[in-house]
This record gives C-alpha cells, structure tokens and sequence, in this order.
C-alpha cells in the first residue's frame, strides 16, 4: 500500500483528518503530509502503529456496546 493510501485509509477508518492523525501519533503533521503525498516513504513502524488504531477503535465499539447492553439488563 503506497503511504497515500495508508494515510488516507487509517483517517477514513478513524474519521479523522492528517492533523489530528499527526496528533495522535505524535509527529508533525508534515510527517504525515509527506507521507501522503510520497515525499517520503511510510516506515514500518507507522503501519504496525495504523493498525494498533484500528485495533483500538475497535475494541471501544466492542466496550460500548457491552456497556449498552448492561444498562439495558
């Protein structure tokens, strides 16, 4: 997946723009900038911390939903 398509999936998934992408990561929003318009290469570690946000956004729908559910009890 070329770093344009990453960036531009991870903010989709996580309904959030490259600023607040850059944000949460820590990083300049340049960095991230960069990376979607493939000035410079995605490194691996950013894609191994895209799916860790997947992976967490994810596990708080799964939070809410158990929680919707105990006060619906």
């Amino acid at each position: 997946m070329t770093g344009k398509d990453a960036v531009e999936s991870i903010c989709n998934d996580l309904g959030i723009n490259q600023k607040k992408l850059a944000e949460i990561m820590k990083i300049s929003s340049n960095t991230v900038s960069s990376w979607k318009n493939e000035k410079l290469g995605l490194p691996s570690w950013a894609e191994v911390m895209f799916e860790l946000l997947r992976e967490r956004k994810e596990c708080n729908e799964y939070k809410n939903v158990i929680f919707k559910l105990k006060l619906s009890n």
